[in-house]
């Protein structure tokens, strides 16, 4: 017979069933926003190669549309942070995935993110992902090399996920390379749990 286990939620025991439907019915919400986000970028950038476009109308309209999207990414973050947040209460794994390249006085460039759940990736935009780089950038600016500021970083995010998850640790991975001509720049391709991009500080204490 199948132990019926339970989830706490908020004080609210959830049956595990209800939580699944919760958990992936946000998830398809938060591809659909995804979509979205990536169309209205593409739009964005269409208009502003359009010769067509008188240009007074042409930055009006896409200033309009840049200010939804701001409102739009907002939005979208506080969705992703609860998608997170379920995903904690149950037996799912969700980790975000950070590339970015960065010079020694601390200036970024983002690549790429992504979150995967249960393994798969799924492509974040890319200002959620300037969103979440910036969130760490602090610690590129923590040391006088920028590149062991974040290896002492991912070592105590892993420390921390193993003291408070104790299991997954195959979820936490980082790979810098660092280049030395014409100038020092930086690569890092960072995998955290995402529940660590939740928290208030990324100390990584």
């Amino acid at each position: 017979m199948e132990e019926n286990r339970e989830n706490q939620a908020g004080g609210v025991t959830v049956h595990p069933g209800i939580h699944e439907v919760t958990f992936w019915k946000t998830f398809a919400t938060l591809r659909k926003m995804i979509r979205h986000l990536e169309e209205r970028d593409l739009l964005i950038a269409k208009l502003s190669k359009d010769p067509t476009l008188p240009e007074k109308t042409r930055d009006e309209v896409i200033a309009c549309l840049k200010s939804e999207q701001a409102e739009n990414l907002s939005a979208f973050h506080d969705f992703l942070v609860n998608f997170i947040t379920i995903g904690m209460q149950g037996l799912h794994q969700t980790g975000i995935t950070l590339e970015f390249s960065f010079q020694e006085n601390g200036t970024y460039r983002v690549l790429g993110a992504s979150l995967r759940v249960d393994g798969t990736p799924l492509p974040l935009p890319d200002g959620e992902g300037r969103r979440l780089v910036s969130i760490i950038s602090p610690v590129l600016l923590s040391g006088d090399d920028p590149g062991q500021a974040l290896v002492a970083f991912y070592k105590s995010c892993e420390e921390m996920h193993d003291r408070e998850r104790g299991y997954g640790l195959d979820s936490c991975s980082l790979e810098l390379t660092r280049e030395i001509y014409p100038g020092t720049s930086f690569h890092a391709r960072l995998r955290l749990p995402a529940y660590i991009f939740c928290r208030e500080t990324l100390s990584g204490k």
